[in-house]
């Protein structure tokens, strides 16, 4: 199967450096422009997909529907931006004033736990492995998914798929795709224990080519 694992385009919260977490933020003008961009590459590679799931918030879900306005888009709550706790709304200058010991140890660490009201990484990591279990093992070898998510979820939905509990402070921009070929019979998630992931490709990851066209 091939599976796309898409980033939300630039939100109102994004644009004003905002943590946005759980937050329901609407996309900005540049954030429409860079769906149209998406949808634009979408239609000269020719892509279709069967099946198109999107978390719920608003940024993902628009941002589904403008790059694919001819598919019918499922939500998928667990598809949803980590919960930021008290971060949620706060600029990095706000919360190096207001937080400024934890803040300074979750940009070190990434670790939601630091953060009074955060989702817990565990939490994360769980919410990860229920979408990646559902996304490869409920679908067959000739299926094409394409889901539409987050930036801090993204990364523990890619350590899902390699097969590793590593977080990774990765830049991940707007409407940036990752491209895997997985083979459900092959791919098994309890390997990650292991450390000994097989049955996926990566074809192209956090490619935004199309940003610069």
């Amino acid at each position: 199967m091939r599976l796309i694992l898409v980033r939300h385009a630039q939100s109102k919260a994004n644009a004003e450096g905002r943590w946005q977490g759980t937050m329901d933020f609407d996309l900005s003008k540049d954030g429409q422009g860079q769906c149209e961009k998406l949808r634009e590459r979408f239609v000269k590679e020719e892509l279709e997909p069967t099946h198109v799931y999107s978390s719920p918030l608003t940024r993902a879900y628009k941002t589904a529907e403008i790059s694919l306005p001819a598919t019918p888009i499922h939500k998928i709550q667990d598809l949803r931006e980590n919960d930021a706790g008290v971060f949620s709304g706060k600029t990095s200058d706000e919360l190096s004033t207001e937080y400024s010991v934890i803040f300074e140890e979750f940009r070190r660490s990434r670790n939601f736990d630091l953060v009074p009201k955060a989702e817990t990484r565990y939490h994360i990591r769980q919410r990860a492995e229920t979408v990646i279990g559902f996304l490869v093992k409920g679908h067959n070898s000739k299926d094409f998914v394409i889901a539409y998510s987050h930036s801090g979820f993204l990364v523990h939905l890619i350590g899902v798929i390699l097969g590793t509990n590593r977080v990774w402070n990765l830049r991940i921009p707007n409407t940036a795709i990752f491209d895997f070929e997985i083979d459900p019979d092959s791919w098994d998630l309890s390997s990650s224990i292991k450390g000994d992931r097989r049955g996926f490709r990566i074809n192209r990851f956090a490619d935004a080519g199309h940003l610069s066209c």
